[in-house]
């Protein structure tokens, strides 16, 4: 059975569950700014994309910087070519950000291949996952918002979001509570967690 490499999976987990709220809060969020055209598709990519390689930086120079003598230079290499593709200029076109996100893209499921194989166990590793799955969220309502220019927020988003919230809510309770072993409870998590993530997705692809 999968266990975290951490004395107590509690702390680390009650924060992965925090971050799965706040994730389904900013979708909300950033969908209601597009449907309300209070958000400008352009300037939002370049915002998400400077919060997230803020996030990439927090991870490589704590994380990782603490297991460098185990980590190869492959593992390095994915990172700066993450940083970098996150660099790039900004779109002005939905062709441009197509490319941009095609290569972000390629560059995070690269990262995150190397990283689980370098970094299996690493707690820190798998809430730094989350903030990959929040920032792909994103990237996937801004993809619909160069395509189609507007959207509106319809009844299956509303209750695939809902649906998302009170399984967030589900998980963060059956975290906290002391009644399950603790490696029993990360295997619960990552299931919910990925029930949530499907909730969200389902929501997105309904706008």
């Amino acid at each position: 059975m999968e266990t975290l490499n951490t004395s107590s999976e509690a702390p680390i987990l009650i924060k992965i569950a925090d971050k799965l709220k706040e994730t389904q809060q900013e979708v909300d969020e950033l969908v209601v700014q597009f449907a309300l055209g209070k958000a400008e598709a352009k300037a939002k990519f370049e915002e998400i994309k400077k919060e997230f390689k803020q996030r990439v930086d927090e991870f490589k120079n704590t994380t990782l910087a603490n297991q460098l003598a185990g980590v190869s230079t492959h593992l390095k290499d994915k990172f700066e070519d993450l940083e970098l593709q996150l660099s790039l200029g900004r779109v002005e076109f939905r062709e441009m950000f197509e490319e941009q996100k095609n290569k972000i893209e390629h560059a995070l499921e690269r990262l995150a291949l190397e990283s689980r194989k370098q970094l299996p166990l690493a707690a820190e590793r798998e809430y730094f996952e989350h903030e990959m799955e929040k920032f792909k969220l994103k990237l996937e309502i801004l993809r619909l918002i160069f395509a189609l220019k507007k959207i509106e927020i319809k009844e299956t988003f509303k209750k695939n979001m809902l649906n998302a919230q009170k399984k967030i809510k589900q998980v963060a309770d059956k975290i906290k509570s002391k009644a399950q072993p603790e490696p029993t409870k990360y295997e619960y998590f990552k299931k919910e967690a990925a029930l949530a993530y499907k909730h969200m997705k389902k929501a997105i692809d309904a706008l």
